[in-house]
């Protein structure tokens, strides 16, 4: 996958794992969002994914041409009501870890 960017783009991979029999909703809550957030000035990707055979887990990449977009985002209202919905979803807190480009 080739995704047009530039070296100071801001990468955000996020690792999310539902409670045992909240894999459906986890799946819906963060389908629910995928639009809005690939339409927010800045983002210039956004993939949800599995890991291969594992549907209890789901990883957002998330390519934004800034740090600042991206927290334009994290205050956004669709985020927030996804944060809510996660906290009755998760397993645990999400893994969310920043990246800056070395290589593009």
């Amino acid at each position: 996958m080739h995704v047009k960017g530039s070296a100071s783009d801001y990468i955000v991979i996020a690792c999310a794992t539902a409670k045992t029999g909240k894999e459906a909703e986890l799946e819906q809550a963060l389908r629910a969002v995928a639009g809005p957030t690939r339409a927010q000035p800045g983002c210039i990707a956004f993939h949800l994914l599995w890991p291969a055979g594992i549907r209890s887990t789901v990883i957002g990449f998330e390519r934004w041409a800034s740090e600042a977009d991206h927290a334009k985002h994290m205050e956004g209202a669709h985020f927030q009501v996804l944060a809510q919905r996660l906290a009755e979803i998760l397993a645990e807190p999400p893994s969310i870890v920043a990246y800056e480009v070395l290589d593009a």
